[in-house]
């Protein structure tokens, strides 16, 4: 991920989700949660970077959550891409 200040503001959106260990290695965020409530925290948290990404600019990007361990987390960062092809018949 080459934008700092883009880095930076998801690393606080997860810093501000009650994540304890949170590191972005090859565009994906890994994310760690010491609670009892892990698994409603990283929802909690998929919700927020969707919508953080959202108002950025609709439609470019799905925040993808994969449950990595009992208390990790990954979210890929996918930009979506519209394939229609315009004026081909």
């Amino acid at each position: 991920m080459k934008n700092t200040k883009l880095k930076k503001d998801i690393m606080k959106i997860a810093r501000e989700a009650s994540a304890t260990e949170f590191t972005i290695c090859c565009g994906t965020l890994f994310v760690k949660f010491n609670s009892s409530i892990d698994q409603k925290l990283a929802y909690n948290l998929n919700t927020t970077l969707q919508t953080f990404f959202d108002k950025r600019k609709k439609n470019d990007c799905y925040v993808k959550m994969s449950e990595v361990g009992t208390t990790e987390f990954a979210y890929d960062f996918t930009p979506i891409v519209d394939f229609r092809m315009e004026g081909i018949l």
